[in-house]
């Protein structure tokens, strides 16, 4: 029955696959419900191209059935991260998804090891921090899940390493720069050195033939964590070269962000020489 949903799948018929997963894992649950859970998630896996609701509420059928099956620890941390990762999409539309998501990435983390399943261990540590960067900060607890989307995202480097897997090492980095950005600490100078320096390291790898919205996405943010630490030229630099690939891009709103910034660092400069003129002049006063 597998096979025949298999085959009813590459023909195109996504009602027809999920009808037959259905009387396989109805005949499998006589004997087995281990093999019943495993066919129950498949048939989710199915489901889940046309309807996402469908699908996890098939993958959420599928767990149940396989509670405590300790040899599928792997199986059954796929399942739930199969059920967060739809639930995150549609999280796009309604955000309080992104709370039904989060248990079932910690559950996925919870049954295994890094060293059992390195890719889905990685991959559910930073889809984790993904939805704690994104979920709204309703009040100040709230920020404590930036220090531990921080600590998700280091974790999953262990994993993505540039050399491997360059998009999700570059995605990731992203991530922990932005975190280290917004998340309140007593180092939050030492936290936006190493942002400064994360950005610079995804620059690298972000070509502005190949990748110029990106690279300026970057850069801005660089830019303008740069200016928030004093280095004005640097900053300066880093939002010119945004400024230009906005404006090659079209991307109008982006543009007008930067030069807000771009002024922003102009008055502080003004006000900075206005400062050093003033105590100049005091100090000739005095004397």
């Amino acid at each position: 029955l597998s096979t025949q949903a298999s085959k009813a799948l590459d023909d195109g018929d996504v009602a027809g696959a999920v009808a037959i997963l259905d009387r396989a894992a109805d005949e499998a649950g006589e004997s087995s419900a281990p093999l019943r859970g495993v066919l129950l998630g498949a048939g989710g896996s199915v489901a889940a191209h046309a309807d996402p609701g469908e699908g996890v509420a098939r993958f959420e059928q599928a767990l149940r059935t396989l509670e405590g099956a300790e040899d599928l620890r792997v199986a059954r941390a796929e399942l739930h991260l199969n059920v967060a990762g739809l639930l995150h999409e549609q999280a796009v539309e309604n955000p309080g998804l992104l709370n039904r998501a989060v248990p079932h990435y910690h559950s996925a983390l919870q049954l295994v090891l890094r060293e059992e399943a390195p890719l889905l261990w990685a991959a559910a540590h930073a889809d984790l921090a993904t939805a704690y960067l994104t979920m709204p900060m309703t009040e100040a607890s709230s920020q404590l899940r930036l220090g531990v989307a921080a600590q998700s995202l280091r974790s999953a480097l262990k994993v993505y390493t540039r050399e491997d897997y360059p998009e999700q090492w570059a995605s990731v980095q992203l991530n922990l720069a932005n975190s280290l950005v917004y998340t309140p600490s007593s180092h939050q100078a030492d936290n936006l050195v190493e942002a400064v320096e994360l950005y610079e390291a995804v620059l690298q790898a972000r070509d502005r033939d190949t990748d110029p919205l990106g690279r300026a996405r970057v850069l801005a943010n660089q830019g303008n964590v740069l200016a928030h630490i004093g280095d004005f030229d640097q900053a300066k630099a880093k939002l010119y070269e945004a400024r230009y690939l906005f404006e090659e891009l079209d991307d109008h709103d982006s543009v007008r962000t930067v030069r807000g910034v771009l002024d922003e660092i102009s008055r502080q400069q003004a006000i900075g020489r206005t400062d050093t003129l003033e105590n100049q002049t005091l100090d000739r006063t005095q004397e």
